[in-house]
């Protein structure tokens, strides 16, 4: 069975600022003050405008969805993360800005979003690692994370 998540971790505080940017953004509570912003197609599209560069390594993130979470990471530290699994074989990337610069990138691994999480503070629950702990892997994939989960 598969897993495939790509989206948005940051602080709640990015809220006021930003909610009403998009109209296809989904804000998803995670723990403590963490949300995350599933990047389905929809906002995807909207973010873009037809205008996309992918960036090297990623298959999603794009210079305007990079541009987008360098303005968040103004408020709070913010990190664009993509897994795609398969049958236990796949791999992670993970970039994490911090007032618009990026601190973290790591690609084709499968513990960049471990480490992401790390540097946005969470803090791991005895014998569960950071995405266990903020629950990353309730859903398997995007359209489960808009349709299943409250949003605030």
């Amino acid at each position: 069975m598969g897993y495939y998540f790509r989206g948005i971790i940051t602080s709640i505080d990015f809220i006021d600022l930003y909610r009403n940017r998009y109209r296809n953004l989904v804000i998803i509570p995670l723990i403590n003050s963490l949300v995350a912003i599933p990047l389905t197609d929809d906002l995807f599209d909207e973010i873009n405008t037809n205008q996309e560069m992918t960036i090297t390594n990623y298959e999603y993130l794009t210079d305007q969805i990079g541009k987008f979470c360098s303005e968040i990471s103004q408020s709070s530290r913010t990190a664009y993360v993509e897994a795609e699994y398969f049958g236990g074989v796949g791999s992670q990337n993970s970039i994490v800005w911090k007032s618009e610069e990026v601190i973290f990138e790591e690609t084709f691994s499968n513990n960049a979003i471990n480490k992401s999480l790390e540097i946005l503070g969470v803090m791991r629950l005895k014998e569960k690692d950071e995405f266990d702990t903020v629950r990353l892997g309730r859903h398997r994939f995007i359209d489960d994370w808009v349709n299943k989960e409250t949003h605030l």
